[in-house]
């Protein structure tokens, strides 16, 4: 399941704004966040007001091709820089709601919506988070220390037909989406003072749950309905709309990492080399693969969940999940990442100036470099690197310039020059065509 562009300019320029809900999304990325990012736009003189709002009229006809680089909106068609300073701050993601012809954007603790004219018309959240279910049907949040439950009109920005859950009384309602661990439009699992509490949310009714309370986030389940974890011997898979964990004798030692490759499928790095598979849908595990050495930390899936990279201190390890096989990958990069069902894309800062630049590797051929420069990475390992899926096209920043190709290298051409480098790129989204 993935998560569900924007728009925005310089002050008079709107901000962005949508959220693809979806509990999933919610739950990663603010749920266990508190704090309500400041959002700042560039003042635009006076004088140039009206070519803003011109502006901002077009950019519906430019969908696809928006990205944030840095703090600036760019057309990554053409190379055009559509406003400068557009957003100071980094959102978690970038809506265009066509149906409405307006903005949102999802922050820490909320989703702002923006319309054309660069006013901010509409806020769900802030004082009182709330959180969503993958579809974006429903939304969930405390008042009166109550968990209440609505319908939401996406068009009109505003909940509807909202309904109180339960009536204890109980409940934070400044922190309950950042303890809320999984939900679903039947029940939800919150950490109340320490204990898990399974909340039905056609009955009220609270249910005591005794799972760990410390768990990774790579657990859940990308619809925030399931999360693995172990208890002894045993691998346990806790789906919120049951009432009990099932679980599932495994090989001896403790899992290093886990990795959903899809909404159904989960994979667990045991010791011992061995990497295996949850299936959601048959209620199963099953080892796969085994691996050539030691590897303690999975990286994210190739787009359609068939490979994963497994890193260990000997190098990387490619794992074929369909294939049921492990071969080691001699790559030795500063960021390596999936664009495709089948490619990877590396960066190589190195002195070795055959080694050095931007290269991808296709499942079974050999590796090609694509660019002598090397796209940026950061101290974190995070890059400006995008792909931007409606278009097959992935988007990066090296020290100087912008460029562009496909997924396969093919058709690579630099977009524009940058006086600076940036640390982002951000493709903006159009409302319900994300990946699935």
């Amino acid at each position: 399941m993935n998560w569900r562009i924007l728009k925005a300019f310089p002050k008079y320029a709107i901000a962005i704004g949508v959220v693809l809900l979806s509990t999933g999304l919610f739950g990663a990325w603010w749920f266990f966040k508190r704090t309500m990012p400041r959002w700042e736009f560039a003042k635009p003189d006076p004088a140039v007001v009206a070519e803003i709002k011109k502006k901002a009229e077009e950019l519906p006809d430019k969908l696809g091709w928006l990205a944030l680089v840095g703090g600036d909106l760019y057309d990554i068609s053409t190379g055009e820089v559509i406003f400068k300073n557009w957003l100071r701050g980094i959102p978690m993601r970038v809506f265009y709601y066509p149906e409405s012809r307006h903005l949102m954007v999802q922050a820490e603790r909320g989703i702002m919506r923006f319309g054309l004219d660069g006013k901010q018309d509409g806020v769900m959240g802030v004082e009182t988070p709330p959180a969503f279910t993958n579809d974006g049907s429903q939304a969930m949040y405390v008042k009166d220390g109550d968990i209440w439950i609505a319908g939401i009109d996406w068009t009109a920005f505003k909940f509807i037909n909202e309904r109180q859950a339960t009536h204890y009384g109980q409940f934070n309602a400044l922190y309950f989406s950042a303890n809320l661990s999984l939900a679903s439009e039947k029940a939800c699992l919150v950490n109340q003072q320490g204990k898990l509490l399974r909340v039905d949310l056609s009955t009220g009714d609270l249910q005591q749950i005794s799972l760990p309370l410390h768990y990774n986030m790579k657990r859940r389940s990308p619809d925030c309905e399931v999360m693995l974890g172990e208890e002894e011997a045993s691998l346990f898979a806790f789906d919120i709309d049951k009432p009990e964990a099932a679980m599932f004798p495994k090989s001896a030692g403790k899992v290093s990492d886990y990795q959903w490759l899809n909404n159904n499928a989960c994979a667990f790095l045991l010791p011992g080399k061995t990497v295996g598979v949850f299936d959601r849908k048959k209620g199963t595990i099953e080892e796969v693969a085994t691996l050539p050495f030691d590897c303690q930390k999975f990286s994210m899936p190739s787009l359609d969940g068939r490979y994963l990279l497994c890193f260990g201190g000997n190098g990387l390890v490619l794992v074929d999940v369909q294939a049921k096989k492990a071969e080691s990958l001699d790559i030795k990069a500063d960021n390596i990442t999936w664009v495709s069902h089948d490619t990877l894309i590396y960066s190589r800062e190195i002195p070795d100036m055959k080694l050095r630049g931007t290269w991808i590797k296709t499942i079974g051929s050999e590796p090609q470099r694509v660019l002598a420069e090397p796209y940026l990475v950061g101290y974190d390992k995070s890059a400006p690197l995008a792909l931007m899926r409606e278009l097959g096209v992935v988007v990066f920043a090296t020290r100087n310039g912008i460029f562009r190709m496909k997924p396969d290298g093919s058709e690579l051409r630099e977009v524009a020059k940058l006086k600076q480098p940036v640390g982002r790129i951000q493709a903006v989204e159009m409302w319900g065509k994300g990946p699935q």
